[in-house]
């Protein structure tokens, strides 16, 4: 059984170095700000996972409509707290996976009037934006060297805040080519790592089977014989 689990261990410490070897994460977004400032007050923003998400929480007790591809409201963060998503724009399909592989309904119309889904009333919206991210896991074309952190491109995505136009500002950074770090060598010190703690660990719990038998055994201090 303890064999069993250290050969286990090994293998879970191990998995996490074989995963990230498949997401380099050669790119980062970073969102810069909400303009104009005066709109943007209470509203706070972030990308997650390096440029794969963007998040944005109102709690600035105004309407925040984010558009989408074609300049139609693509989702709806009410004053009050409620998260809507129209169901009429074809961002709603497009941004369901990170690279919009989701075939766009036939029932999307940007020039269509909105069909609000409700979809929370924690004033939170987390979805994937094509224009904060790249589409490529691959080096972008014009780079020389890609070994080299760089910023890409700005973007914007517009924004209607109480009914006036706004938008949120940021930068796409290549991160610089990773790929070639010896993630297998990492790898290989984790399982050596796990092995040495699994054999300690046999190691103490074969002291603590012996101390008992070792006590039944030994033999004790000679009883002084009593005078006949």
């Amino acid at each position: 059984m303890v064999i069993g689990a250290v050969v286990a261990s090994v293998f879970l410490l191990a998995a996490p170095a074989s995963a990230h070897v498949s997401s380099s994460h050669l790119f980062e977004s970073v969102p810069e700000e909400i303009t104009p400032a005066s709109l943007g007050r209470g509203i706070e923003f972030e990308v997650l996972d390096y440029d794969a998400r963007l998040r944005i929480e109102n709690g600035s007790g105004k309407e925040v409509i984010v558009m989408g591809y074609d300049g139609e409201p693509y989702a709806k963060l009410a004053a009050d707290g409620g998260v809507f998503l129209n169901t009429r724009s074809p961002a709603y399909f497009l941004n369901q996976d990170r690279y919009a592989t989701t075939p766009v309904g036939p029932a999307a119309d940007p020039k269509a009037p909105p069909a609000w889904e409700k979809r929370g009333d924690d004033g939170t919206l987390t979805w994937f934006d094509q224009r904060i991210h790249s589409l490529a896991d691959q080096p972008p074309a014009g780079i020389e060297d890609t070994a080299e952190p760089q910023a890409m491109r700005d973007y914007r995505v517009p924004l209607e805040i109480d009914n006036q136009p706004a938008k949120l500002s940021g930068t796409l950074y290549w991160s610089g080519d990773r790929s070639n770090f010896p993630m297998e060598i990492v790898a290989g010190l984790l399982v050596i790592t796990a092995m040495c703690a699994g054999l300690g660990f046999l190691g103490i719990e074969a002291l603590h089977r012996a101390g008992p038998e070792s006590s039944l055994t030994e033999p004790g201090p000679a009883s002084p014989t009593e005078p006949g």
